[in-house]
């Protein structure tokens, strides 16, 4: 087990933590401690979790009734970071705006080398708890990390890259409060991302549009901005420390919360700005390394769900347009016919994705819904092709029986927490 320390934002030693050691249940131990505004504290805060009533909190039983004096929910907002300097002031300002006096922000640092926490303005850091790792242990352990400090009855979970609206907070509060059978909920980014180039425009856009329109409910966490009754969170061991510890921890973590019952609830009120700038070069690698491969790798593994952010039949039938105008692309030169299918696979592929180029010609213009269409080529022939490495890599290893520890889509998906 790796060894954890807590140091307080000037990176000031105040205790050493080892993991739980049956793996699962993350439940506070005695001497466990963490710098809270400048004073250390070792002792959890008493608190109420409302739940649904029933075996295992049932959503076929009736519910706990909230009323006007129902106790307000405390938030623990958990924010990951490894060498996030750029982003992290920008990210912990908006949440200190957001939260409530009585929320708790907790910094888990994954082995940052910039500086970590040292380098928020003593205004900000004196508002959050940090947790430091001495060295990179991965997404899902890390996070985990932050909440084995978490007193709060919600988990938040936010990327070191997104800021907050100032009522993000409030409104999962509010949902949470009033709906006591609500387990689970993500968010979304907004649709003014803060990075200015065509490329990162068109990604974080694509990302807020999925969000609003692919319906009330999904069958995977997400942990940019995502919520999760800590009980719950606790109940089904935390983020995966093993196989899906680097990448896909929140999608696998999202799968659980499905298999025992609950709901993933998609609030599109909640939402954030990323602040993330991104090239071809980077949407491509990001797209297949660390989305399309070990998420076609989590699905072969356990089992395709109904989830419309995941598969559709539009995707379907965008993913074959999108093949076909790039085999046509190729054979362009040389031919005639290839010329007339490349048109023809063109035009299908934008009838199929007609709402959300209306969108983009809505939000930034005709001009950059022109532009987005071969971006969303390259982006969903991509996804496909993760698809089909991760078929053909899960295929080899049934056939040799090999058992793979880490279920990555490549070098890059081994690399720290960014």
């Amino acid at each position: 087990m790796v060894p954890l320390v807590v140091a307080d934002a000037a990176g000031r030693f105040t205790s050493r933590l080892t993991p739980h050691p049956n793996g699962g249940t993350l439940s506070e131990q005695p001497g466990w401690s963490a710098t809270i505004g400048g004073s250390v504290t070792s002792t959890p805060v008493e608190h109420t979790i409302l739940m649904p009533s029933g075996p295992q909190g049932s959503l076929n039983q009736p519910s706990t009734t909230v009323t006007e004096t129902s106790p307000a929910l405390r938030l623990s907002v958990i924010v990951p970071i490894y060498n996030s300097a750029a982003t992290l002031g920008i990210c912990i300002r908006a949440l200190v705006d957001a939260a409530g006096d009585d929320d708790e922000i907790i910094i888990a640092d994954d082995g940052s080398t910039d500086g970590g926490c040292a380098n928020l303005p003593a205004e900000l850091a004196d508002r959050v708890i940090t947790a430091v790792s001495p060295t990179n242990i991965g997404r899902g352990p890390v996070r985990n990390l932050g909440v084995a400090h978490a007193t709060g009855d919600v988990l938040v979970f936010v990327d070191s890259d997104v800021a907050v609206h100032r009522d993000a907070l409030d409104v999962l509060r509010h949902e949470f409060t009033t709906h006591p059978q609500r387990m689970a909920a993500i968010g979304s980014y907004d649709d003014r991302p803060a990075a200015p180039g065509v490329v990162s425009q068109y990604r974080n856009l694509l990302h807020h549009h999925t969000h609003h329109t692919r319906g009330s409910t999904a069958t995977h966490f997400w942990t940019g901005l995502g919520a999760v009754r800590r009980n719950l969170f606790n109940e089904l061991g935390g983020l995966d420390d093993t196989t899906w510890a680097r990448n896909m921890e929140d999608v696998e973590f999202g799968h659980r919360i499905v298999d025992s019952g609950y709901t993933i609830d998609v609030l599109p009120d909640v939402e954030g700005t990323h602040h993330k700038s991104l090239t071809i070069a980077s949407m491509v690698r990001v797209d297949l390394f660390d989305r399309a491969i070990p998420w076609s790798t989590l699905m072969l593994r356990q089992g395709l769900r109904p989830d419309p952010f995941v598969v559709s039949p539009t995707q379907a039938a965008a993913a074959a347009a999108a093949g076909i105008t790039i085999t046509a692309l190729v054979l362009a030169p040389f031919s005639r016919a290839g010329r007339a299918l490349m048109a023809l696979a063109s035009l299908a592929f934008i009838g199929v994705n007609a709402r959300l180029l209306a969108f983009f010609a809505r939000t930034r213009g005709l001009g950059f819904a022109v532009a987005a269409v071969p971006l969303h080529i390259v982006h969903t022939a991509v996804s496909a092709l993760g698809l089909a490495i991760a078929a053909f890599r899960e295929g080899s290893r049934l056939v040799s029986g090999r058992q793979d520890g880490q279920a990555s889509g490549g070098a890059r998906s081994n690399k720290p927490l960014q």
